[in-house]
């Protein structure tokens, strides 16, 4: 495997892309600022632009209390931040980040992905992301590929995982009246009693199911409707995977 004619590890000490493991041994012994000083020097750069780096880098992923903290000192989600910081050394076009906010609190996932994002826009840079965390497939991918026991069973954008359940819409009605679910014209439902479960298919489909809501209004105790999640997709996708 070559990358513009050069190996992996070239290619990353020439600063063409960044990488982010999911696990890996850091040089306790160093400081966060020495750490990411000596990688910036490994990488290329200059020491002024080292070590302007280092300040941006510290600064970003909110390391300021510890840039002089012997890393083998921090916790575990401190020398996590430690790890994404040196993926975007020298301003990589690209980016592999695997599994990159497990462990991390709400607040620093929300400001890595700033962060990530504000970087790709700026230097029209790509990120190859590893997660188990479908919210972030849903808010932040432009494709997504899916793996199963080794075989690729989906590639497409969020919206087309979605559509893989055939449904756009997910309706609840509990009805005062359980004779009323029988005058429901849809494709696909499941009743329980006096309460159904709509799979609405299409915008025309959610239109004439609300027509006959409007109409039934007095029988209706609870309505409720929801967007398909990704993980259904998901779970879908894997199971049509599984099929002979």
């Amino acid at each position: 495997m070559s990358i513009d004619g050069m190996s992996p590890d070239e290619a990353r000490l020439r600063g063409l892309f960044g990488v982010m493991p999911q696990e890996a041994e850091l040089h306790e012994y160093l400081s966060v600022k020495e750490y990411l000083y000596y990688l910036a020097l490994i990488k290329g750069l200059s020491r002024s632009d080292a070590r302007k780096e280092v300040r941006r880098l510290i600064e970003d992923f909110m390391l300021e209390d510890y840039a002089d903290t012997r890393i083998e000192h921090l916790s575990g989600g401190y020398k996590k931040r430690v790890l994404l910081a040196q993926a975007f050394i020298g301003n990589p076009q690209l980016l592999f980040l695997d599994e990159p906010t497990v462990g991390l609190d709400p607040e620093m996932r929300l400001r890595l992905w700033s962060i990530v994002m504000k970087y790709l826009s700026e230097y029209s840079a790509t990120a190859i992301l590893v997660t188990h965390y479908l919210d972030e497939v849903k808010n932040y991918a432009d494709r997504v590929l899916l793996l199963h026991r080794g075989k690729l069973v989906f590639d497409g954008s969020p919206s087309d995982l979605l559509q893989r359940l055939g449904y756009r819409y997910r309706v609840r009605i509990k009805t005062v009246d359980s004779s009323v679910v029988e005058m429901l014209s849809v494709g696909r439902y499941v009743r329980r009693e006096n309460e159904v479960e709509v799979f609405v298919a299409s915008d025309d489909e959610f239109i004439e199911l609300m027509k006959f809501v409007e109409k039934v209004r007095e029988c209706i105790a609870e309505f409720v409707v929801e967007r398909p999640s990704l993980e259904e997709s998901y779970m879908e996708v894997l199971k049509l995977g599984e099929s002979p």
